[in-house]
């Protein structure tokens, strides 16, 4: 390994999927300009403190679990009757007519710009 231009200056990425990590990302951030020196005291009372407890590791991911998660999920999404799924998938057939909709009660709601906006609109689909 090469010798590093500047031995006191260090990039570090944290894991965004490991818990821990993402406590010590929130703790260091809340830190500000202050980093460096949260660190040197950090490391210094974890070498020197005979009562450092064991640092919590999150367990491994148990695979054959997960995997049997997965398994039943997709299991369940199979089973589901067909009419649920094309039920699910269908637009609504019921169209609003003109009894169901008060164009004063639009008007009023939309005033004067809306309804310019609106006119607009169409105006600029009729130019060809």
């Amino acid at each position: 390994m090469h010798e590093k231009k500047d031995p006191y200056k260090f990039t570090i990425q944290f894991n965004p999927s490991d818990p821990t990590h993402q406590q010590t990302a929130v703790l260091l951030n809340r830190q500000g300009r202050r980093k460096a020196q949260f660190l040197v005291n950090a490391v210094m009372h974890y070498i020197h403190c005979s009562q450092t407890p064991d640092i919590p590791q999150t367990p491994p991911m148990d695979t054959a679990l997960f995997e049997t998660i997965v398994r039943k999920v997709l299991k369940e999404q199979r089973e589901e009757p067909q009419i649920k799924k094309t039920e699910k998938h269908q637009p609504p057939t019921a169209q609003a007519s003109e009894d169901d909709f008060s164009f004063d009660e639009a008007a009023d709601a939309l005033g004067a710009d809306g309804l310019a906006a609106i006119a607009n609109t169409m105006a600029m689909f009729r130019r060809d």
